[in-house]
């Protein structure tokens, strides 16, 4: 048992002419795959594809909380009209982010509104004692 132990060990540690590399062997840079040549996969779950970049939802976000703070600063204009700008920049923009930009949009233009109609009413209420006033 020992003979063939030997025999095969003898065998892997001679080593001829034909395993030592030649310059065919060595992988020449037409052999080498570039960028273009390496297939990508389209499998979100694959391991081999390259990192995502993060989804930006800021303008949408932001939209979203300057909507909500319109409801109770929706006679300063400012922040109502803000908060559409950024709504319509963050729908175009940031597609992750679509429906906080739509509620913010939503909610601007509906605080903006309901101040419209409590001015209104308010306005409407007050003229009956305006005329009454004007004809003393």
């Amino acid at each position: 048992m020992t003979s063939s132990t030997l025999s095969v060990s003898s065998a892997t540690d001679e080593r001829t002419a034909t395993d030592v590399p030649t310059s065919t062997d060595v992988p020449t840079s037409t052999d080498v795959p570039t960028a273009t040549d390496v297939p990508t996969s389209t499998d979100e779950h694959s391991t081999a594809s390259a990192p995502r970049a993060a989804a930006s939802r800021t303008m949408s976000v932001l939209a979203l909380c300057l909507g909500i703070a319109s409801l109770f600063f929706a006679q300063s204009v400012v922040v109502p009209l803000a908060a559409v700008i950024l709504g319509v920049f963050g729908s175009r923009d940031e597609p992750t982010g679509r429906g906080f930009s739509i509620w913010g949009i939503v909610l601007a233009c509906v605080a903006t509104f309901g101040w419209v109609l409590v001015v209104i009413a308010g306005a409407l209420a007050t003229l009956p004692f305006l005329l009454l006033a004007a004809a003393f």
